[in-house]
């Protein structure tokens, strides 16, 4: 786990997924193929997956179980108030969505907020592809497949024009704190 600061009091965390490759080889295909569900409306420029996608995968399931632990775990924003606040977790994955980037695809600054957090995980990508930028401070969090980013949601950010062939693809999702 790293944990790297953005800006005076904001940190980012990145942490490594062990069943990368199995993930990877499942995945791919299908969002290589997947039809753009928001006609590149958002702020990503792009062609997304549905907001909620759940396409019954087992490991697309642990992926977001990981992340869950490792903020539970790491990222103390909302430190446990109880022994039994360390045992639980104390996050839930609100939403969770795929971003294919093809040639000449971004995704424009913005936040997620409400939300306290939010993840992003490369699923395919090369150490040259498009960075993720937190644009405040200007801090590149350069893409490395199978590793996933948790950062505070407020965070503006952005991603650059991609400019290869080969596609970028990334999942994503916003965490909130269960029972507040």
């Amino acid at each position: 786990m790293k944990k790297i600061r953005v800006k005076t009091d904001d940190y980012v965390w990145i942490g490594e997924y062990p069943l990368h490759k199995q993930l990877k080889d499942e995945l791919v295909p299908l969002l290589e193929k997947y039809p753009d569900q928001h006609n590149r409306e958002t702020n990503v420029k792009a062609t997304m997956t549905e907001w909620n996608w759940n396409p019954e995968n087992v490991r697309l399931e642990r992926l977001k179980n990981n992340i869950l632990e490792f903020v539970n775990y790491n990222c103390n924003y909302y430190p446990p108030r109880t022994i039994e606040d360390t045992r639980s977790v104390r996050y839930l994955m609100k939403d969770f969505w795929g971003n294919i980037y093809r040639k000449g695809d971004y995704t424009k600054p913005h936040t997620h907020r409400p939300e306290v957090f939010s993840c992003v995980y490369f699923l395919k990508s090369k150490w040259y592809h498009s960075p993720l930028v937190f644009s405040d401070s200007g801090k590149k969090i350069r893409p490395k497949e199978g590793t996933f980013v948790i950062f505070p949601s407020h965070l503006n950010h952005l991603v650059p024009k991609h400019r290869y062939r080969d596609t970028r693809i990334t999942l994503s999702g916003n965490i909130v704190i269960k029972n507040p």
